[in-house]
């Protein structure tokens, strides 16, 4: 595959064209102002071979309009990292998922252009119609989930704002008005499914996938997994796939594959790789500036430190849960969510039901080069009262780097922190505390420099460069 990889891009040329293979992972919708500007002309001019790499090496599909990249993803696995956020980074809710179809539902219907009013009066009229959702334009929180809702379109280029103001209509829809242009392309762009979503029982159904028959068929579909692992996961760990994943990962070609296509740095440990992420490949980094993110990282050090400490005693091993049983769970929470009313339950069928993902959950048996499964590891299992007690201490010792809602809040802080590092599989949340995982060990003896604070909205105290 090496051979083959960007083949047609000139070595003086090949920074420029891994930060198009970038652009395109990391904005799987690229619009002519989503990310920016200068993303969609990029991607353009080398849209010819990154279909062939992004076809031949991870099994993806790049498809282009006249205003639009969009990257239909094979998905071997349901991914919670990746949640839509309104403009101040707040997670959307079921409630924001649920205007977004209707309101795409609606923008397939209306003209060239259309008011916020008129859209929210056809979004109503359907979402009236779904039991304990609902959109009254009178309530102040429906309104303002709409908002986001239209200001996450607008950010990515299918709405263009032409008159008014979203944020006045919101504040009070009597008084304020907006009017939007629509750009189909991307409208349509927005939500690719791989699959017709209604004959689907499950969203489980969303990862089946036929493999053709054959060895040299298994083994592409393999390398193809273990890339898009590689490059989609913030580590692989070699106990969490397959047989024919695992032969790859043990291979030199993947990392040269992944090296020259998205110019990041791949570290190969015992427990599996990583992609160093030099580059802004993933949507939220690591270390980064923020309180947050600070606190992340003085927990980490300290997660390594009590890992490694010989003099306290030992933590219990405890075995991760498969990698199937999180995904599992993670697949009811959302199926709960899901309407049935229209479900064409003639053809859901099995497809409700699909073979188990390949790349999801740890290997079984043998594969045709003889390789067994690999034993899953025990993970030390640091409780809840340690995290709590860490947690305090770090705040009481870099209390000037907090900022005050946070310091006020020591357990907000810590159940935050964590949520990065499991983001990232430092640790794996488990009842009880977490079980730390092997990337942790890259950080251990990270050394944290005091920076003074120029003013109150300064620069960080922390330096996501200062480790040592």
């Amino acid at each position: 595959m090496t051979d083959r990889v960007a083949a047609g891009v000139p070595d003086i040329e090949l920074a420029d064209y891994q930060r198009a293979f970038r652009t395109v992972l990391r904005h799987p919708l690229i619009s002519s102002r989503y990310p920016d500007a200068a993303a969609l002309p990029l991607v353009r001019r080398w849209s010819t071979q990154l279909r062939a790499d992004l076809a031949a090496a991870l099994g993806y599909r790049l498809e282009l309009t006249a205003s639009s990249a969009r990257l239909i993803r094979t998905i071997d696995d349901l991914d919670s990292r990746r949640p839509a956020r309104t403009r101040s980074g707040r997670v959307f809710d079921r409630r924001r998922y649920a205007y977004l179809a209707l309101v795409l539902a609606a923008l397939g219907r209306a003209g060239i252009q259309v008011t916020l009013s008129e859209l929210a009066d056809v979004v109503a009229a359907d979402a009236n119609r779904i039991a304990r959702l609902g959109l009254d334009t009178g309530r102040g929180p429906h309104r303002a989930a709409f908002v986001d809702v239209v200001t996450w379109l607008e950010e990515r280029g299918a709405l263009r704002l032409a008159d008014g103001s979203a944020r006045a209509w919101a504040d009070d829809p009597g008084r304020a008005e907006a009017l939007y242009d629509i750009d189909r392309d991307v409208a349509l762009a927005v939500h690719r499914p791989g699959r017709v979503l209604n004959h689907l029982g499950s969203v489980t159904g969303l990862l089946a996938r036929d493999v053709a028959a054959g060895r040299d068929s298994g083994r592409r579909d393999a390398g193809q997994r273990a890339r898009r692992a590689l490059v989609e996961q913030p580590v692989v760990l070699v106990e969490e796939v397959d047989a024919g994943v695992r032969n790859v990962l043990r291979t030199s070609a993947i990392i040269a594959d992944v090296t020259r296509l998205t110019g990041c740095a791949v570290e190969r440990r015992a427990e599996g790789l990583a992609l160093i992420d030099t580059a802004g490949l993933a949507e939220r980094r690591f270390p980064a500036s923020g309180t947050v993110a600070q606190a992340a990282l003085l927990l980490l050090g300290a997660l390594a430190d009590r890992v490694a400490d010989v003099d306290d005693a030992p933590l219990p091993l405890h075995i991760a849960p498969p990698r199937s049983e999180v995904r599992d769970a993670l697949a009811a929470e959302i199926d709960r969510g899901r309407p049935v009313g229209d479900l064409l339950v003639e053809f859901a069928g099995e497809r409700g039901t699909p073979a188990q993902p390949q790349a999801g959950g740890t290997g079984s048996g043998t594969d045709a080069e003889g390789d067994t499964d690999v034993v899953p590891t025990g993970r030390p299992l640091v409780g809840d009262g340690w995290l709590a007690a860490t947690m305090a201490e770090l705040v009481t010792s870099y209390s000037r780097a907090f900022g005050a809602e946070w310091r006020a809040d020591p357990p907000r802080l810590l159940a935050a922190a964590l949520d990065v590092l499991a983001a990232h599989r430092f640790v794996e949340p488990v009842p009880g505390g977490v079980l730390v995982l092997p990337l942790v060990g890259r950080y251990r003896n990270v050394v944290v420099r005091m920076r003074p604070r120029r003013s109150a909205g300064g620069p960080s105290l922390f330096d996501p460069e200062d480790l040592a």
